[in-house]
């Protein structure tokens, strides 16, 4: 956020504290302005918990993505181990290695790329 941006939002703040202090002490808010600052303040408060939302989700969806290369990650090693393995061993990772195959399927369909 600009400089001027941080200035503008602490000037709203500040004036919207000084109505809010006159509206708690039950005077009456007349002033065409007073009400443009209030409104002012609570669209500021709303537009902060937006952002803070959207910060949560795209932290969520880094998580996510983390966890799709860990499970690569294991796919391959489990791809590298069943390779040298034969018989009952060697089958057992290959549904180890479907049932990987199935989680990454589910964890590509919510990544940020794919949306």
């Amino acid at each position: 956020m600009s400089e001027v941006n941080k200035k503008i939002e602490t000037a709203v703040r500040n004036l919207a504290v000084e109505v809010i202090n006159k509206f708690e002490k039950k005077k009456r808010i007349d002033n065409i302005q007073e009400l443009i600052i209030l409104a002012t303040y609570l669209n500021m408060q709303k537009l902060d918990e937006l952002r803070n939302d959207v910060d949560g989700v795209m932290r969520a969806f880094q998580r996510l993505d983390a966890l799709i290369d860990v499970v690569r990650d294991l796919k391959k090693a489990v791809e590298s181990l069943q390779s040298g393995q034969t018989g009952e061993v060697a089958k057992l990772l290959g549904e180890v290695n479907s049932k990987l195959d199935k989680i990454l399927e589910k964890l590509d369909a919510y990544t940020v790329e794919s949306l």
